[in-house]
């Protein structure tokens, strides 16, 4: 079973690299599915260590990219 930490690195390698948020129908839910953890849970972890929930995140990078792209 993977470690909290361990599940929080790879939700950001799905931000990063493989850009999940770019799908407007993906929730942090449907993150947490792929990652297989428990919303409830990852999110008070992931609320504790940026203080945003893991949709406000989502939101976050998709309006970062989309500023980047406008740019580009």
């Amino acid at each position: 079973m993977k470690s909290i930490e361990e599940i929080y690195e790879e939700f950001g390698r799905l931000l990063e690299e493989k850009k999940v948020h770019m799908d407007k129908s993906c929730d942090f839910v449907s993150v947490c599915r792929m990652l297989d953890t428990d919303p409830e849970e990852f999110g008070k972890y992931v609320f504790s260590q940026v203080g945003m929930s893991g949709d406000e995140v989502l939101d976050l990078y998709r309006r970062t990219d989309a500023g980047a792209q406008d740019v580009g």
